[in-house]
């Protein structure tokens, strides 16, 4: 096999392939033999036809195909590594010249993954955010704990805010039902902020058994995405409405809602229970601060070919998160209003981020010598197994594809750390 770049720049190249008579001559064999079993021919047993007659029976353009395509699948991978390429997408493949079983030349056309240009990364320091935990919060929890041990008393008056209130809703846009935006039977206490902005507020005043019918906008950062920014009309039934008698903080309280004795033990109970919640979830903030600094004070460019690649893995885990509500991407689009095109804009700038980020992590790695050894990959996939145990997904742990998830979950964990660890360094 012979190589020879045609054109090379940072984004792109262009080599061909060249393979002569005695590789292609060995390539036909493999191929021949292949296609031996399914010939059957007068006189031979089955599997024991000579190549002349398996040429002849397969039809010697199909043979050709055959013996093309392999030659170019099987070279193809070969070419990149010995030109030492990072191609990162499917190529571009042309025929340029094939004599049957004496010459064939092509070129492939591919776009490479582009330099990247790091920032001084040991140098970049990242201040942690203090944390604090407030009075309010401790007071919070402490509320939520009266809550849960209240009297709570059938009431005939209006809602208030502070009650607790049972209705049914459903929710509905220009006339057909939302999925996901309905319930019997729901159960708030009216002032905490379990539904989104307005809903409450819309309840205080109505009586048991009353009615309403009202018009909500979703914020535009709601959670469910085809809820986001929507406006949705609600019809709610008020079932019931409850007083909480909450029960004062004293020792008799504190026992029965938690295993200490005093006030004092309890909020520091609490307060530590917030402190360790508010690590976790400052850490996550302090990693993506530290990756955020890294991605913009470096220079990079990322590549249609892996961008297109991420969309379609971002549009497969949005279909699977509607599925679970009932909903498939054209009711979405329906729904929401948008076309597929907007759809996939407002993804891109998303898209685009892991890319790059993947980039980085990548290049940052192989200037640490960042490595996951086989050892550790197995020990991973054997953890996982354990907290996972059903039998699907035993199996798909055990897929290439998921091991390679894994192995790259691990690295960009490992390469994390380390950026951290420079990060923090006084």
């Amino acid at each position: 096999m012979e190589t020879k770049i045609l054109s090379q720049t940072d984004e792109e190249v262009q080599f061909t392939i060249s393979l002569n008579q005695a590789e292609l001559k060995t390539i036909k064999a493999e191929i021949l033999e292949q296609l031996r079993g399914r010939v059957k021919a007068s006189g031979f047993r089955p599997g024991k036809a000579p190549d002349m007659i398996v040429e002849r029976e397969m039809g010697s353009d199909y043979v050709q195909r055959e013996v093309m395509d392999h030659a170019i699948q099987h070279n193809y991978s070969s070419a990149v590594k010995q030109l030492k390429l990072q191609i990162v997408s499917n190529p571009k493949i042309a025929l340029e010249k094939f004599v049957p079983y004496t010459e064939l030349v092509y070129k492939i056309t591919a776009e490479l993954l582009p330099k990247v240009k790091l920032a001084d990364y040991k140098s970049m320091r990242v201040k942690r955010p203090t944390m604090k935990v407030e009075p309010a919060e401790i007071n919070r929890t402490i509320e939520d704990l009266r809550r849960r041990q209240a009297v709570r008393l059938e009431s005939e008056q209006a809602a208030k805010l502070g009650d607790e209130v049972n209705f049914d809703f459903d929710g509905t846009k220009d006339g057909e039902v939302v999925p996901g935006a309905s319930a019997k039977n729901q159960t708030l206490q009216l002032g905490s902020g379990q539904f989104i902005p307005g809903f409450e507020e819309q309840i205080v005043g109505l009586k048991q058994a009353d009615e309403k019918t009202f018009d909500i906008t979703f914020p535009d950062t709601y959670h469910e995405k085809t809820l986001a920014g929507q406006v949705v009309t609600f019809a709610i039934k008020l079932n019931s409405v409850t007083d909480l008698v909450l029960p004062e903080v004293n020792q008799d309280f504190i026992e029965q809602v938690s295993p200490f004795k005093t006030l004092a033990e309890l909020e520091a109970d609490i307060s530590s229970k917030i402190t360790s919640e508010k690590a976790e979830s400052a850490a996550r903030e302090y990693e993506q601060s530290v990756l955020d600094k890294l991605m913009k004070d470096s220079t990079y460019k990322v590549p249609a070919g892996l961008v297109s690649q991420q969309l379609e893995r971002m549009r497969a885990e949005l279909s699977q998160n509607l599925a679970s509500s009932g909903l498939d991407v054209p009711k979405y689009l329906d729904l929401s209003g948008k076309t597929q095109l907007e759809m996939d804009n407002e993804m891109r700038p998303e898209a685009e981020r892991r890319v790059g980020l993947a980039m980085i992590l990548t290049e940052v790695a192989s200037a640490e010598s960042l490595s996951i050894t086989p050892e550790d990959l197995d020990a991973e996939i054997a953890r996982l197994k354990q907290d996972y145990p059903d039998p699907a997904t035993q199996a798909e742990l055990d897929n290439p594809s998921t091991r390679e998830e894994v192995y790259n979950h691990l690295m960009s964990s490992k390469v994390i750390s380390k950026l951290v660890s420079f990060a923090e360094t006084k």
